[in-house]
């Protein structure tokens, strides 16, 4: 019972400092009113025809300001909220990459051991990944390092290349971002320990964080306040509801939720100072001009000055306010995106139920914390 009681106050108490603030740090050390925040993030809502915003705004790694716009249904008119569940689509890869390392840090795996180490048989004979045995030299290469940052040599998708998972790339060669990848590393997960991937991230993240509206899979308590989702056009897409856990994009939560992870991550607690340092260094350079679509093996050198890379799980860029990491999240009609300067304390969550959110990302994280230098174009957000 005083575990309850503790529990209680302190989500209490996370709630109402972020609410009590009247000033948003922004990363050039100036500040904004938060009258003024809510006034112009409602304009930008409504002036892009975004169906619902949830925002999550940190200052000094604590969660300062949080707040919502528009609809959860719009045809109802029912508000969203802080605390209505949505889909994360992406962001989900970069607690997957936590979750991975968090068992690396008990000795259950390693990030340099050929994946092939922790399967039961040989990936010929998994209906799911037997395209991978066309290749089994190639396949043998890979690692989880692989995995997490993209060089896998893995598709992004299989249904783009006719339902198969071929190598496109030797392994370690390229940076080819990577549902697939990520996925296999979650089914790799389950194979080693035997215990499904919802239920490792709820012991090793979730409940250590307390992310008390969050999910691997789509839980019946998330039916009392969640969101639907809207293409460009106004459109229902309707709600996800994902069953099966999957590392690159099945998790259900909330902006204020999922900044009490990005808080984690940037005062670097959970995991050894060496895992955190590999996590947030770059592991593969990203030359590309797009992370995906017909651009994605265009070279450039548009982001050389910024020094785009990824890290174990997680896109890593250089700026004039120090080091950033960031990650999208990209549904069918679902579009987040977080960015986090660590080395500032500073960082911003942006969770949406709509299509049209993207297009405005640059206008809404400027508003948040005054960021205009995040790889939006590389990640597609201006095309």
């Amino acid at each position: 019972m005083k575990k309850a009681i503790a529990f209680l106050v302190c989500c209490y108490s996370l709630a109402a400092a972020a609410q009590q603030t009247t000033t948003i740090q922004q990363l050039n050390g100036g500040q904004v009113s938060v009258a003024g925040l809510q006034a112009k993030l409602q304009h930008i809502t409504d002036s892009a025809k975004i169906a619902g915003l949830q925002v999550a705004i940190i200052n000094q790694n604590q969660l300062v300001w949080t707040s919502s716009f528009g609809n959860k249904d719009v045809e109802r008119q029912l508000p969203l909220n802080n605390s209505t569940e949505m889909y994360a689509a992406s962001l989900t890869k970069v607690v997957s990459a936590y979750l991975f390392l968090r068992l690396a840090e008990k000795g259950i795996f390693s990030l340099d051991t050929p994946v092939r180490e922790y399967l039961k048989k040989p990936i010929g004979q998994y209906p799911k990944w037997k395209d991978l045995g066309d290749d089994t030299v190639a396949f043998n290469q890979i690692t989880p390092r692989m995995l997490l940052s993209h060089s896998s040599g893995m598709p992004v998708l299989r249904a783009l290349y006719k339902g198969k998972v071929n190598l496109l790339a030797k392994p370690g060669e390229k940076f080819y971002y990577s549902n697939e990848g990520m996925n296999f590393l979650g089914f790799m997960i389950e194979e080693y320990t035997g215990k499904r991937l919802e239920i490792l991230a709820r012991e090793e993240v979730f409940a250590p964080l307390h992310m008390v509206h969050t999910s691997m899979i789509w839980d019946t308590a998330f039916q009392q306040n969640f969101s639907y989702a809207y293409f460009k056009d106004g459109s229902k897409y309707g709600s996800e509801r994902r069953e099966d856990a999957r590392a690159a994009g099945s998790m259900t939560t909330t902006a204020s939720d999922y900044a009490l992870f990005v808080i984690n991550l940037a005062k670097q607690k959970g995991l050894s100072k060496d895992l955190y340092q590999q996590m947030l260094s770059p592991q593969i350079k990203v030359r590309t001009a797009r992370g995906f679509g017909a651009l994605k093996d265009s070279l450039t050198h548009d982001n050389d000055a910024m020094q785009l890379a990824w890290g174990l799980g997680i896109g890593l860029f250089q700026s004039s306010y120090g080091p950033a990491c960031f990650h999208s999240g990209h549904g069918d009609a679902n579009q987040n995106y977080f960015v986090s300067y660590p080395s500032k304390g500073i960082a911003v969550v942006l969770m949406s139920n709509s299509e049209n959110f993207e297009h405005a990302s640059a206008l809404i994280t400027n508003a948040c914390i005054g960021e205009q230098v995040s790889p939006l174009r590389w990640l597609g957000a201006l095309d």
